[in-house]
């Protein structure tokens, strides 16, 4: 999965260092398949200096907020959304 618009890391894709981003919120569940590539993610746009935020829900599978948008990892991620963009929107 090397494809830039999959993979921004890839051999093919954009050097995304120089690029000045807005803030990144990046939110995994803590058993989801694709974690590791999450946190990854994060972490190397942390290294770059950009403002990234990582949260992840233990125990929670790909999708747990669609999947039960009433459960409590739900209810707090919302809450963290709402907190990012009102952070970041003023």
């Amino acid at each position: 999965m090397d494809h830039p618009l999959v993979n921004p890391f890839g051999p093919v894709s954009v050097d995304l260092e120089p690029v000045e981003l807005d803030p990144i919120l990046v939110v995994c569940g803590g058993s989801d398949l694709l974690k590791d590539r999450a946190k990854e993610y994060a972490d190397i746009l942390k290294k770059w200096g950009k403002d990234v935020k990582y949260v992840e829900f233990e125990g929670q599978q790909h999708g747990f907020f669609t999947i039960n948008p009433d459960s409590e990892p739900a209810i707090q991620l919302m809450q963290i959304i709402k907190d990012f963009i009102t952070k970041y929107s003023s």
